[in-house]
């Protein structure tokens, strides 16, 4: 090496990359693409090399460097976000981004055309349609994805809300009622603020109390499934009222399933099985009403006993069922009897009326009697065949 060699030093620069040329660690020139040959005649200069085409220029000392030196400011887009505002980034015109609030962009001036567009957090906080859109097909609503040096934001910058039909949403912003959300999808900027969405199905719907071991009067455990239909009336008042709606609507007809069932005995539950509706509707109504939800009707699916009642209760059953077949045969037997009685008084005084008896009862006779041989005229035949006495 030559002693003019010597104190040439040789910086490289690849395509798409820039260098920073430091003398004893204080900021000398900007290098771009290529080859340089500087004279550093006591060795005290380096550099640092950037790649452009990463977008982001993040060094400890941009802040510096930008604000003393112009060569390095024309280099960079800086961008500074307020803390009540978020940012879209784009490039080229195709979102990159969400930027977090409060955070300070330096960006490469040569990776692309910039945009950045301000969204404020102190108004509405839904998203436009075209944004949401964009924001999902980008895939784009991450924490990962969150552009953000402060690492602090632990959640996706829009909360995405999807309302069925037949259903509404209540949304919260900070503990606060905002609006109702119809049937639609929805998103919701919430870095800076707390989002909930409360759904309520406005249709009639089943609820089942299922499966409920209850002890009537008479000391005697009975399993009963009851249902019942429900309608949402008035969503903001039930979410005012109560925190978890179907959970309120089981706990109260399930206390007043265990109140109507408690206060009666087997045998009367089994013999006015409208008893238990009538009085569960009239504890529950009133209840339900009041959340904003209608009671529209309600009922004892099945009423199941223990394996050893139901046997006595067949017996009982079967017992009853032939005593009554037993009257009903006497009741028969006298009527029978009755009537025959009747019939002989009538043959009694009434000659002719006997004559037809006795030949009804020729007949009969004659019916299973292949061949009659008769001697002496009917007459006798008559009174040898048919006696009464």
């Amino acid at each position: 090496m030559t002693e003019q060699g010597k104190f040439l030093k040789v910086f490289s620069v690849a395509e798409n990359s820039v260098a920073f040329v430091f003398k004893n660690q204080k900021f000398e020139q900007v290098l771009q693409a290529g080859v340089h040959r500087v004279w550093d005649l006591s060795n005290a200069l380096t550099a640092k090399y950037f790649d452009a085409n990463s977008i982001y220029y993040s060094d400890p000392e941009s802040f510096y460097l930008i604000k003393s030196y112009p060569e390095v400011a024309e280099l960079v887009h800086v961008w500074k976000l307020a803390n009540d505002e978020l940012g879209l980034l784009y490039i080229d015109d195709q979102l990159m981004g969400i930027v977090a609030p409060g955070e300070v962009l330096q960006l490469w001036k040569s990776a692309g055309e910039y945009r950045l567009d301000r969204v404020s957090l102190n108004g509405d906080l839904e998203v436009t349609r075209s944004v949401l859109e964009e924001i999902k097909h980008r895939g784009k609503n991450e924490v990962t994805k969150l552009i953000s040096s402060k690492g602090s934001v632990k959640r996706a910058p829009v909360a995405m809300v999807e309302v069925k039909p037949q259903h509404v949403a209540l949304l919260y912003v900070d503990g606060q009622l905002v609006r109702s959300l119809s049937a639609g999808m929805y998103g919701f900027w919430q870095l800076n603020h707390a989002i909930e969405v409360k759904t309520y199905d406005l249709r009639s719907r089943n609820q089942e109390v299922s499966g409920q071991d209850i002890l009537t009067k008479d000391r005697v455990t009975v399993r009963v499934n009851l249902t019942a239909t429900v309608k949402t009336l008035d969503p903001v008042v039930a979410a005012e009222q109560v925190e978890n709606l179907d959970e309120f609507i089981y706990k109260s007809m399930q206390l007043a399933l265990r109140e109507a069932v408690g206060t009666k005995t087997l045998d009367a539950l089994l013999e006015d099985k409208l008893y238990v509706n009538q009085t569960i509707k009239e504890l529950v109504e009133q209840e339900l009403d009041s959340v904003g939800v209608k009671l529209e009707r309600v009922g004892v699916k099945d009423i199941i006993l223990p394996g050893e009642i139901k046997a006595i209760l067949n017996q009982v059953v079967e017992a009853q069922k032939a005593a009554e077949a037993n009257v009903i045969k006497r009741r028969e037997e006298t009527a029978a009897t009755r009537s025959l009685q009747n019939t002989a008084k009538m043959m009694e005084n009434n000659p002719t009326l006997l004559r037809l008896k006795e030949l009804e009862s020729l007949e009969k006779v004659s019916e299973k009697v292949s061949n009659l041989n008769v001697y002496g005229g009917v007459d006798q035949l008559l009174r040898e065949t048919v006696k009464l006495t």
